[in-house]
């Protein structure tokens, strides 16, 4: 008898024991959750788009003064120095809170086909598309030209990545921030030649893209 009521305060301690110490880890649990903070990270394409030889002309020129070789491809015999300048613009809805984001980054990847020089800025504009702030430092990023032989054949085509991190500045202007404008003027890059010799269908290829991160606190 005296060892099954031994026995019994044994138990009954070790349940105690056992309750108290997971009772105790819940509540710090609960502590440490209430004060995690999250840091997602978002990674959204934004526009994208492609423009040819033949748009370029299109655009400055109606009249139709292509050209074609052997094969029956078209092309363009453009004056050195000469200067396109373009711009596309697109809404932006970024779809976070300017007073969560902890980081911003906007992405411009781009493959050339054109044997141009390619200057490119991207603006921030509010909903009368009013230039708030520019996203690249100074005049904007160059982009390196394609290069081409002496029969406009193409030997080289560079594809360039770049990146502009938003400073707090820029962060807070994101809820008046309605369009993206990307402004780009192309230079033909000439080799001492009067001509160059560019075909229709080269274009320059490019994406815009936004990476962020957010910071969410666990609330219980």
């Amino acid at each position: 008898m005296k060892q099954q009521i031994l026995f019994g305060i044994l138990f009954l301690l070790a349940v105690s024991f056992v309750f108290t110490t997971c009772h105790k880890e819940y509540f710090e649990l609960d502590r440490l959750s209430s004060q995690n903070e999250l840091e997602p990270s978002l990674v959204a394409p934004l526009m994208y788009g492609s423009v040819t030889m033949e748009d370029l002309v299109e655009f400055l020129d109606s009249t139709d003064y292509s050209l074609e070789d052997e094969a029956g491809l078209a092309y363009y015999l453009i004056y050195a120095d000469t200067i396109y300048s373009v711009d596309d613009t697109s809404s932006f809805e970024p779809g976070i809170e300017d007073n969560v984001v902890t980081q911003l980054q906007l992405n411009l990847k781009t493959v050339n086909e054109l044997p141009f020089d390619i200057l490119v800025q991207i603006y921030l504009e509010d909903t009368n598309q009013a230039i708030l702030d520019s996203v690249f430092d100074n005049q904007g990023v160059v982009l390196a030209p394609a290069q081409i032989d002496s029969d406009g054949k193409l030997l080289l085509i560079p594809e360039d990545e770049n990146s502009s991190t938003f400073d707090n500045e820029k962060i807070n202007i994101l809820d008046s921030v309605a369009y993206l404008r990307v402004k780009s003027q192309m230079l033909v890059a000439n080799e001492g030649e009067a001509f160059v010799k560019v075909y229709a269908t080269y274009s320059l290829d490019y994406e815009l893209s936004l990476s962020a991160k957010a910071r969410l606190i666990t609330q219980n």
